[in-house]
C-alpha cells in the first residue's frame, strides 16, 4: 500500500481512529494519566524551528502526518527535520528506525521527550498542492501548518495537549486553538493539532462573529485594505452554508488567513490558508472570492462531512465547487456574465480532462491520484452535482435538491468519526424522492464514458455548447420553458436573471 499523501483531508480523517503508519509497532502501553506538551521555538531569521516535546507513546510508533513526497523530496515535509532525538525518562537515548515519508519506528514506548529541528526552508521548493499547504514567509512573519512542524505518536493520541510557541520579538502566534497564555494554547484532539495552518508574525488579526462561530482573520498588508470585502463574503457564504447543511460545522473557531502569492487555497480542520496573486477587490472577486468561498464550505462538506475514502473526491471538491456558484449567485457575489462564465468553467474542466488530458478513468477512481487528476475531480463532481440537483427537483416536483440532500446527509454523518460512501448517498436521496438514483451515478462517476451534461443545462433553460476541448459556452435558451426558468430560480434565486 502506497503511503502517499492522496488528501489532506483523508490524512486528517485518519487523525480521529490514530490508524499508525509505521510497521510492527508494539502492544500498548499502559498509560500513565499525563498530557502531552510542546514548545517551538523560531529563531530570529524564521530559518529555523527548534521543537521539544513531551509526549505519551502507547507504541513504537512516530510520525510526520500529512507528509507530501516530491521529486526533491521523496520524504515530503519530513525531509526538513533536522537532529531527531528521542529519550525516555530514565533519560536513555532510543533508536529510530527512518521507515520513509515520516514513518519512525523507536526502540521503546510510553513517556518519550523528542527534540528536533525543522529547517524552515520549504517556500524554496515546489509542492503538488501549493506552499499555502505546508509553509511560506512573507514579510511579516511565517505560515506553517502543523503537518510541517509536528511529530506525533503515530498511534491515537491519549491525554490533554499543550502548545507553547517561543518567537521573535513583537511576534505572535495566530492558532484556531484556546489560548492559553500568551503564545500558549490548549488543543483538543491530534487531528487539530497537525491539520491546521498557523500563522507567527507581526500582521494583526481580527476575530469576528458569524452566526455563533469565531472566525479570526490574518490578512498581508496587501489586503487589508480589501477588509469589508472579505467580511461581506465571509458572512453571506456561512449563512448560506448554515442554511444548507441545517447546523454549524464541527468546529467553532476558525482562522483564515491570507497572502500575496499564487492563486490557491488549502482548508483545514479549523483554518484556512489563501494566495491572492493580485489585489483583492469586487471587480476580481470572480477569482480570489471563488476560492475563499470554496475553502469555507468546506469546512462543512470535507472536514465536518467526511468521505470514507478518495472514491468520493469528486464529491467533496466537485459538489464543494457546485454549491459554491449556487450560493455566491443567490447572495449576488456575481453578476450575469461572471455567472455564466463560472458555469462554463464547470463544463470546460471535464471538457479539457476528458478530451485534453485524455484521462480514460472513471471520476471516482480519479480520486486515488487527485492533483494530475483535478480537472476530472473537480469538473466531473460538479457536473455531477448541477446534474444530480436538477434530477433531485425534478423527482420531486421542486421540493428536494441538493441541499436538502446534504442537509440529510450532514445529520447523519456530520459527526466526528462517521464517514459516507457513494451508497449513502443514494440511499438518502431515493429516501427523500422515492427514485432510486443508482444508475444515473452509474453513468455519471461510475462510468468512463463521456458524461454529456447539456440535456440538464436545458432543464434550467441554459444552452450548452462545447467546441474542441477547451471552449464551453452557455447562453439562456430561447425556448426555456416557464418550469425550467422556474427550476433555475429554485436553483440560483433571483440576484442572476433567469432565461
Amino acid at each position: 500500500m502506497t503511503r502517499r499523501l492522496i488528501s489532506l483531508a483523508f490524512a486528517a480523517l485518519a487523525l480521529f481512529g490514530g490508524e499508525s503508519r509505521a510497521q510492527g509497532p508494539t502492544p500498548p502501553a499502559d498509560y500513565d494519566g499525563r498530557g502531552n506538551t510542546y514548545v517551538v521555538r523560531i529563531d530570529e531569521g524564521a530559518s529555523r524551528a527548534e521543537i521539544e516535546a513531551d509526549v505519551w507513546l502507547p507504541t513504537n510508533s512516530l510520525a510526520m502526518f500529512g507528509v507530501s513526497p516530491t521529486s526533491t523530496h521523496a520524504n515530503g515535509q519530513a525531509d526538513f527535520i533536522r537532529g531527531l532525538k528521542v529519550t525516555g525518562t530514565d533519560g536513555r537515548v532510543l533508536s529510530i528506525k527512518d521507515l520513509g515519508e515520516g514513518d519512525y519506528e523507536l526502540g521503546g514506548q510510553g513517556r518519550v521527550r523528542l527534540r528536533y529541528d525543522i529547517a524552515l526552508e520549504h517556500d524554496q521548493y515546489a509542492w503538488p498542492a501549493g506552499i499555502e499547504e505546508v509553509a511560506y514567509h512573507t514579510d511579516e512573519g511565517l505560515m506553517a501548518t502543523g503537518y510541517a512542524l509536528l511529530l506525533a505518536p503515530g498511534e491515537a493520541m491519549q491525554g490533554a495537549i499543550d502548545i507553547r510557541f517561543e518567537l521573535p520579538k513583537g511576534w505572535k502566534a495566530q492558532t484556531p486553538w484556546e489560548s492559553r497564555g500568551e503564545n500558549r494554547f490548549a488543543v483538543p484532539n491530534r487531528r487539530e493539532l497537525l491539520n491546521n495552518a498557523l500563522f507567527f508574525g507581526t500582521a494583526p488579526a481580527e476575530t469576528l462573529d458569524v452566526g455563533g462561530v469565531r472566525l479570526t482573520l490574518v490578512l498581508g498588508k496587501r489586503y487589508r485594505a480589501s477588509k469589508d470585502l472579505f467580511v461581506e463574503l465571509l458572512s453571506k457564504q456561512m449563512a448560506s452554508y448554515r442554511e444548507i447543511f441545517g447546523a454549524d460545522p464541527l468546529s467553532k473557531r476558525y482562522l483564515i488567513i491570507v497572502n500575496q502569492g499564487r492563486d490557491d487555497g488549502g482548508a483545514y480542520a479549523s483554518s484556512f490558508s489563501q494566495l491572492i496573486g493580485g489585489d483583492a477587490s469586487a471587480d476580481n472577486r470572480l477569482g480570489w472570492g471563488y476560492v475563499m468561498a470554496h475553502e469555507l464550505l468546506h469546512f462543512w462538506n470535507g472536514l465536518s462531512l467526511t468521505p470514507t475514502d478518495a472514491r468520493e473526491e469528486w464529491l467533496k471538491e466537485g459538489w464543494t465547487d457546485y454549491l459554491t456558484v449556487t450560493t455566491q449567485a443567490r447572495n449576488g457575489l456575481v453578476d450575469q456574465n461572471r455567472f455564466h462564465w463560472r458555469l462554463e468553467n464547470i463544463a470546460r474542466r471535464y471538457l479539457f480532462a476528458r478530451h485534453g488530458q485524455h484521462l480514460g478513468m472513471s471520476v471516482r477512481d480519479a480520486g486515488a491520484d487527485k492533483q494530475p487528476n483535478r480537472e476530472l475531480i473537480y469538473g466531473g463532481g460538479s457536473l455531477t452535482g448541477f446534474a444530480f440537483d436538477v434530477e433531485l427537483r425534478k423527482a420531486s416536483q421542486g421540493k428536494v435538491g441538493l441541499p436538502e440532500l446534504m442537509r440529510s446527509l450532514y445529520a447523519e454523518f456530520g459527526k466526528p468519526g462517521r464517514t459516507y460512501a457513494l451508497a449513502d448517498v443514494e440511499r438518502h436521496a431515493k429516501a427523500l424522492t422515492g427514485k432510486d438514483f443508482r444508475d444515473f451515478f452509474a453513468r455519471a462517476v461510475e462510468s468512463t464514458e463521456y458524461f454529456d451534461a447539456r440535456p440538464w443545462f436545458e432543464d434550467v433553460g441554459l444552452r450548452l455548447d462545447n467546441y474542441l476541448f477547451d471552449e464551453s459556452y452557455v447562453r439562456p435558451s430561447p425556448d426555456a420553458t416557464a418550469k425550467q426558468k422556474q427550476r433555475f430560480r429554485d436553483i440560483f434565486g433571483t440576484q442572476v436573471a433567469a432565461p
